[in-house]
């Protein structure tokens, strides 16, 4: 069978095409080429002082100069003449036993490898469009349609590069991801159909001690003469829970708990869940609160319910054990929890029909299409369906602002066009009014325009700017007034666009950046792929957990807020603590669930991230620390250095899980191989000056061993508790730096860090870059971080304005 002749057009659009793809070639022939003139230039500097370590059969570290390409369009040609440059720039190359470069032909070398570098960098960093990914996806139909939807587990997880999940050239899209985003889209659109009349607020009062709950009275539980049941255990099970309550439609309530501390002189700390009452659905901890000594107090919040959604609470401080109290809980005289009742108000007024069911149907409202004569039966269920008396009309009237909500921009009849035909087929298919126009909404929300961030090389319009702004910040799509300054082409001015930050940083929206940024830079995303040994750490538990991460975000929105200087952040003489957490660290005087600003002393081994349980943990397995993963940890996300990768056929140093011999002793035998050496003393010192700091970020002067050479733990150690753990080796802290200065703790070391405090202060000005930007950060985009630096310095290194330089920077401002 013969293929039909293209159209003009296409043939048009082929030549065209193949046009470009010729200049392309001819462009990278022409930079190969130039750079391999460049390079040719440099041959006889690199033979006369690296040759004799990196060519031929003597290639130390696997780097052979004489055979490394210069074609830098490719990526690893790239990076591995940056390392050159990078390692000859510190004075790492050529090494300490070798004759030093004398300074002019090491400026030499620097600049010649500049040019091209520079040149290939820039060529490579500003090619990829960004996709939306999963986060980011559910945000945006959150905000976009007013749903409370979980969309991200119905999308595959997302690719990750330079650390963050927001990158270009890691977010691909397969057919089978396209499906999911149809399943996820089709979802969300029903969910923002408004199902009936408004629901009436009210106000409902659950009791505990009556329904099914009354068979766990004088059992478990006791009542006390002022009506409230008394719970002795944790909460496991049975569950703290009125059985008869359930969220009447979904939304936002107003939740009252009435509770009290019982024959306890503190206070008792309960959680509380929102969600599903079902055991093969995951409800969400909606925080702790603390139920004080004396009479009954009221607990009030407002909180996300759907549609038959309930309340448990447990106590995790009541350590009674069940079967103690099982039975006897009227007679029983230890600390309880009091509960009296749980009062729901709502769903809360907003308003009727919601944002997303306006953006779908305009004023279209549902009516019941059930039969008329069935309506007075108790039976009845209504059947509320968008009707439309002319579907067309409504059609082409509705789908232009849905499509321009939706791709962040104005649109055209053109950018419309596609998918009012598609509504119009399912139409004449014999489709009803709702399927057709859901069916053309789904392939708007599959629309490249939708699912990426269209940007087009060079200067930022507007609203890519607005759209690049607001998924920094909201990790989500610009609201009305942002569009706005949009439109009327300001936002790019430096006032406008500095207010319009401001406006958005004061957002509880904002609260997505923190969890966002921080959950990828110190990894707190990742507190839950290891939990701590039970026998060697069985005081870690849920409300400790809670704490630790609450701990670390709290302190990043303290240093964005107030502005304070990003060194807090290496050191500081406060953090933020609850009683569970002051408890962990040693800390005295503080008290109940919710986390306050302290002040830590010196002999407190605390003071910025770094000795934050929460990140001590994610740098750790949950049985031990190794010096090797932490240091890299360090590098990699504070001082902003990429490890090296190990030597091919060299096994990693696999730690004694039995604490008969430390890691450091096991380290130092694995040093003594030279092509090991040159990394780990790179490596090893920030995890070494650690190593005072458990799995679990608790303070210790010696390991936990389950080696039975070892002795136990006295009583006062251990809250009185009974520990399978030993006393193990003393822990040595110990190490030099790379550069030669010694040090005895993690105090010392960060001191040395604060010596060098541009270092880390460039390196977060390249994490906070490549995260707003969306792509790495390359050798062409130096220059732009060490204006970042120096404008930091001259701002006594505020956090907030750093974030502020890095928006009015030209690496946010272009593509």
């Amino acid at each position: 069978m013969l293929r039909p002749l293209p159209s003009a057009d296409s043939l048009a659009g082929a030549l065209g095409h193949l046009a470009l793809a010729a200049v392309m070639c001819l462009s990278f022939a022409t930079s190969h080429a130039r750079a391999a003139d460049e390079f040719a230039e440099l041959r006889p500097l690199l033979k006369a002082h690296c040759y004799e370590c990196h060519a031929g059969a003597a290639t130390e570290g696997g780097l052979d100069l004489e055979k490394l390409g210069v074609d830098l369009a490719k990526p690893g040609h790239l990076a591995k003449w940056v390392r050159v440059f990078d390692r000859i720039a510190s004075g790492e190359m050529p090494p300490a036993d070798m004759p030093p470069l004398p300074t002019s032909t090491k400026n030499t070398l620097m600049a010649g490898l500049s040019k091209p570098l520079i040149t290939a960098s820039a060529a490579a960093g500003h090619t990829v469009i960004r996709r939306l990914n999963r986060i980011e996806y559910e945000n945006t139909l959150h905000d976009l349609l007013g749903i409370r939807t979980e969309l991200q587990e119905l999308l595959p997880e997302d690719g990750k590069a330079y650390g963050f999940d927001n990158i270009g050239e890691a977010l691909d899209i397969s057919p089978v991801q396209l499906q999911r985003y149809m399943e996820a889209a089709g979802r969300a659109l029903d969910d923002a159909i408004a199902q009936g009349p408004a629901v009436e607020s009210k106000t409902e009062s659950f009791t505990f001690a009556t329904g099914r709950n009354e068979q766990f009275l004088g059992k478990s539980w006791t009542k006390r003469q002022d009506g409230a049941v008394v719970v002795f255990y944790d909460g496991n099970y049975p569950a703290f829970k009125v059985h008869e309550l359930r969220a009447r439609a979904a939304g936002r309530y107003r939740i009252r708990i009435v509770a009290a501390a019982h024959n306890s002189p503190k206070a008792i700390t309960y959680g509380v869940y929102l969600g599903p009452d079902s055991f093969n659905k995951s409800s969400t901890l909606y925080g702790y609160f603390d139920a004080l000594p004396g009479d009954l107090q009221t607990q009030e919040f407002v909180g996300y319910l759907g549609r038959g959604d309930t309340i448990r609470l447990f106590a995790p401080g009541l350590n009674n054990n069940y079967n103690d109290v099982n039975g006897k809980a009227d007679t029983f005289a230890g600390p309880g929890l009091a509960l009296a009742r749980i009062e729901i108000e709502g769903p809360l007024a907003e308003e009727y029909p919601g944002r997303g069911h306006k953006l779908r149907f305009g004023d279209l409202t549902p009516i019941d299409i059930g039969n008329e004569r069935h309506r007075k039966e108790s039976w009845y269920k209504p059947n509320y369906q968008v009707q439309s008396e002319n579907p067309a009309a409504d059609i082409a009237r509705l789908l232009p602002p849905f499509v321009e909500a939706a791709f962040r921009r104005p649109v055209t009849d053109a950018d419309v066009a596609p998918y009012l035909k598609l509504a119009e087929a399912e139409l004449a298919a014999g489709a009803k009014f709702p399927q057709a126009i859901r069916t053309a909404q789904i392939a708007v929300l599959c629309a490249p325009d939708f699912l990426y961030l269209i940007e087009p090389p060079g200067r930022l319009n507007d609203y890519a700017l607005a759209a690049r702004l607001s998924y920094l910040l909201w990790s989500s799509c610009p609201d009305a007034e942002l569009l706005a300054v949009a439109k009327r082409g300001e936002l790019a001015q430096p006032k406008v666009l500095r207010a319009q930050t401001e406006r958005m940083l004061a957002d509880g929206k904002a609260q997505r950046f923190t969890k966002n940024f921080v959950g990828q830079w110190l990894n707190l995303r990742e507190i839950d792929f290891t939990t701590p040994d039970k026998q060697l750490y069985p005081e870690y538990d849920e409300p400790l957990k809670f704490a630790m991460v609450q701990e670390t975000e709290r302190f990043f929105d303290e240093v964005l807020t107030k502005n304070l200087s990003l060194l807090n952040f290496i050191d500081s003489d406060w953090t933020f603590a609850n009683e569970r957490l002051a408890r962990h660290y040693g800390l005295d005087g503080v008290e109940g669930s919710q986390l306050r600003r302290v002040s830590l002393k010196p002999d407190q081994h605390r003071g910025g991230v770094l000795t934050h349980a929460a990140v001590l943990k994610v740098s750790a397995n949950g049985t031990t620390t190794s010096p090797v993963v932490r240091g890299a940890y360090v590098l990699q996300r504070i001082l902003g250095t990429e490890p090296p990768p190990p030597p091919p056929g060299v096994p990693g140093v696999e730690p004694d899980i039995r604490g008969a011999v430390t890691l450091r002793e096991q380290l130092a035998k694995h040093r003594s191989q030279e092509s090991c050496n040159a990394c780990h003393k790179l490596i090893d010192p920030a995890g070494f000056a650690l190593e005072n700091y458990d799995v679990m970020g608790g303070w210790r002067a010696n390991y936990r061993s389950l080696n039975k050479d070892f002795k136990s733990p006295p009583r006062e150690l251990t809250g009185g508790k009974y520990v399978s753990w030993k006393i193990g080796p003393a822990v040595d802290a110990t190490g030099q730096t790379v550069d030669g200065v010694s040090f005895q703790n993690w105090n010392d070391y960060k001191q040395w860090i604060l010596a060098k405090r541009d270092v880390p202060t460039y390196a977060l000005a390249e994490k906070l870059a490549t995260y707003a930007s969306g792509r790495g950060m390359g050798f062409a985009d130096r220059k732009e971080l060490r204006a970042l630096v120096a404008h930091a310095a001259r701002a006594d290194y505020g956090f907030r304005e750093l974030l502020h330089a890095v928006i009015q920077s030209s690496l946010f401002l272009n593509k």
